[in-house]
């Protein structure tokens, strides 16, 4: 027989005082399709109830019998759920004492019957699936506060993953975010169910997948109950985590993929339904927001935290500027008035301190000349003058004059090659080094300029000194703008922290690399790496706009680091 209308089969339980009469109209419904469960009505009925967990009920009433409303009121109470009732009046006069959705007389006509239960079942699970999509949605609302009070990316990633987890009855879960520049989805915090170990090591690549792995930009989400033999997924992923069964969505902001969402492993071994993919997605969904809201948040972060920075270096800038303008100015004063107060001044005297003031005027246009030189160099109008030089007699210009107790010691090979350069910018790098190894050597010392060719492209100018050196700690920010060594012994030297981010950017302007390598009270080696011909190499960096991107990234926070290979 047919199920009337489009109504599923179901489990009916009939409650009867007469198994005889129970096990007839258990035939009828049988017949129809249906799983049944017979037992007579009282307590001992709730047990056979409560492991049958049917979806509807069925039973006889006589006048005055209390045991059908009594079971059924405590078989409702026990699954915490509205069972719906059939009920079959005995007799003409009985009462129907039990709140019942179906009422139907006897005798009972077969038909009758099947499309009463039938309509039951439909009914039911019309119910259930209203009441699915309300604990959904309840669910989702808890999800989404749970993501809201996640403390930082670490625990909103592992929110996201048990959350994920527990609302499929899952055994594991993973979140995985895009990786831009390794082109790859990667793991993210412990997940749920797995090891840090384990979720560590996790990465979905992106480029160069064989033809049959699962694209979710195309395809979107994933479901496979077979993930050991799914050529669709990645198979060290797979054996990594050890999935049996997965279901994997992508999460998406918008057209933007931001990651992955990965449940495994259903409790009980129960395969995934296509149902359960909505599940998962409508809780990607949330996870999309909370992390992008992350990832904003962290952002605010990092910025707020480098406007202080930014804030304490221009305070220390305008202090030391202040400084090192008034301290010339000073001296400029106080020799001027001696000048001009002493009409009797001996004229070694005089001469002695107009070259005292000559070199304080010096200094102060250095400073103003390295401050502007600075602002052209950030808004890109410093224009470099390509021409052919020989770095010997540059080397030797940029050496200071009148030192007593250092010596400079040259190494540059007689068959070095010309190189291609702007011979007054390398001048002023050359001479910022060469004074900031005078200057940061207060026992003197000697300090070496050494030349040598990288291959045939390439050559490396090496300046050495035997002075306060540098502590590791503060290596990484040295070439930055504003930046000095922060210790008393060189806090006690005079110094803007300007000249080795002048430095830089010349050498990166010529597209080289500068780097130091230190130790504290050992001295400084500070290193170039030059193009031959620094005219092409600008040019082809210019042509090669990633590849010049990509190497740019290093050198974004100074080059500050052991030499490139």
């Amino acid at each position: 027989m047919i199920l009337g209308g489009s109504a599923p089969p179901g489990h009916v339980a009939i409650l009867h005082s007469s198994m005889e009469r129970g096990e007839s109209l258990a035939r009828v419904l049988r017949t129809a399709g249906h799983q049944v469960t017979v037992v007579r009505p009282g307590a001992g009925a709730l047990p056979t109830l409560l492991t049958a967990s049917p979806d509807v009920a069925m039973g006889t009433l006589y006048f005055g019998d209390h045991l059908l409303k009594d079971t059924i009121a405590a078989a409702r109470h026990a699954l915490k759920a509205e069972l719906p009732l059939l009920i079959v009046i005995g007799r003409e006069d009985a009462d129907a004492v039990v709140s019942s959705d179906e009422v139907i007389r006897e005798p009972v006509d077969a038909g009758e019957l099947t499309l009463r239960v039938g309509s039951l079942i439909a009914r039911q699970v019309e119910r259930r699936g209203l009441q699915k999509k309300i604990d959904q949605l309840a669910g989702l609302n808890r999800t989404s506060w749970a993501f809201s009070l996640a403390g930082g990316s670490e625990t909103l990633f592992g929110q996201i993953a048990k959350l994920s987890a527990d609302a499929l009855r899952a055994e594991k879960g993973l979140v995985l975010l895009y990786d831009s520049q390794r082109r790859e989805m990667q793991a993210q915090g412990p997940g749920f169910g797995l090891s840090r170990e384990q979720a560590e090591r996790v990465r979905y690549p992106v480029d160069g997948e064989p033809r049959d792995r699962w694209n979710f930009r195309i395809n979107g989400p994933l479901l496979s109950n077979h993930a050991f033999s799914d050529p669709h997924l990645v198979p060290e992923m797979v054996a990594l985590l050890g999935l049996r069964s997965a279901l994997v969505v992508p999460l998406t902001l918008g057209p933007q993929i931001l990651g992955l969402l990965l449940v495994g492993d259903r409790v009980g071994a129960v395969p995934f339904r296509d149902e359960d993919l909505g599940v998962l997605q409508a809780v990607a969904g949330q996870a999309a927001v909370s992390v992008e809201n992350q990832r904003l948040h962290e952002q605010i972060k990092e910025a707020n935290a480098q406007l202080q920075e930014y804030d304490r270096v221009k305070s220390e800038f305008v202090a030391i500027i202040a400084h090192d303008f008034r301290s010339p100015l000073m001296a400029i004063r106080g020799f001027a008035e001696l000048v001009l107060e002493d009409a009797d001044l001996p004229i070694e005297s005089r001469q002695e301190f107009m070259q005292t003031i000559m070199d304080q005027t010096d200094d102060l246009a250095r400073l103003a000349n390295d401050t502007l030189l600075i602002s052209r160099m950030e808004t890109g109008k410093i224009q470099y003058e390509w021409q052919d030089m020989e770095l010997a007699p540059l080397i030797l210009e940029a050496v200071p004059l009148g030192l007593s107790r250092h010596s400079v010691v040259t190494d540059v090979p007689a068959a070095l090659p010309a190189i291609v350069a702007d011979a007054d910018r390398m001048k002023q790098v050359l001479t910022n080094l060469l004074n900031n190894a005078v200057k940061y050597s207060p026992e003197g010392g000697a300090i070496t300029v050494r030349v040598r060719e990288r291959g045939d492209q390439h050559v490396v100018i090496e300046v050495a000194d035997q002075g306060l050196g540098i502590p590791p700690d503060q290596v990484g920010r040295l070439f930055q703008k504003f930046e000095r060594v922060r210790s008393d012994e060189h806090l006690r030297i005079s110094g803007t922290g300007l000249g080795l981010y002048i430095c830089r950017k010349i050498v990166e302007g010529h597209g080289g690399q500068i780097w130091v390598e230190s130790e504290t009270g050992r001295g400084s080696t500070f290193s170039i790496l030059l193009p031959v011909n620094a005219r092409q190499a600008t040019q082809d960096a210019q042509e090669a706009p990633d590849a010049h991107k990509s190497n740019g990234a290093d050198k974004k926070n100074g080059a500050a680091r052991s030499a490139p290979a």
